[in-house]
């Protein structure tokens, strides 16, 4: 298994990739799949083809990296691990501190069952790779589509050097990922939920 960018694909391996991440996400929850190259993506092959993708950004002005899309194709035979570990290799490598994501949290009222197990699955997966359930609440990015649906804020270690307080990373992430200053409604809403100021 090797992690490639994306513009070393063939159309026909693009597709595959289009494939996975069609399935592995919620239609409110996908950008149409070429705005996505307006970042960094990452793809896992094997010898079947594309198994797996990543999508990143650097956030500017910081070492840290936001990963936007996280998806493999093939479930139960380690792909997702692997293509982590192969993630966060390469991204340390690059001298990146942190990786930061956001998940749908289990908890938000009115979801279906299979939502809130779907949900906590996804958690429970990056907490056995790592990454840690930062104490972050009322955290309600906005999305293309105007939709804020509730999030958690996840983000793994990579690298000595990152010495960012909680505070700083939440503001990073809504500033850097989505556009959002630290005095906008959004973010002091986050901010005060979370015991930050």
């Amino acid at each position: 298994m090797r992690l490639v960018e994306a513009d070393e694909l063939t159309p026909r391996e693009l597709a595959a990739v289009e494939r996975i991440y069609v399935d592995a996400f919620p239609p409110d929850l996908q950008a149409p799949f070429p705005d996505l190259f307006a970042d960094r993506m990452l793809v896992l092959l094997d010898d079947a083809g594309p198994a797996g993708l990543a999508l990143v950004r650097d956030l500017a002005g910081t070492t840290w990296t936001f990963l936007r899309y996280y998806a493999v194709g093939r479930r139960g035979q380690g792909t997702g691990s692997s293509m982590w570990e192969h993630l966060t290799g390469l991204l340390a490598a690059e001298g990146r501190t942190r990786l930061v994501w956001d998940v749908e949290d289990p908890g938000e009222a009115g979801i279906p069952e299979e939502s809130v197990v779907e949900h906590r699955r996804r958690i429970a997966f990056y907490e056995r790779l790592g990454g840690r359930l930062l104490p972050v609440r009322e955290y309600h990015p906005p999305h293309d589509d105007g939709h804020q649906p509730q999030l958690l804020l996840m983000d793994c270690v990579l690298g000595a050097g990152d010495v960012a307080s909680l505070r700083e990373l939440v503001e990073g992430v809504y500033w850097l990922r989505y556009g959002r200053d630290p005095d906008h409604a959004d973010v002091r809403r986050t901010l005060l939920a979370s015991d930050l100021i």
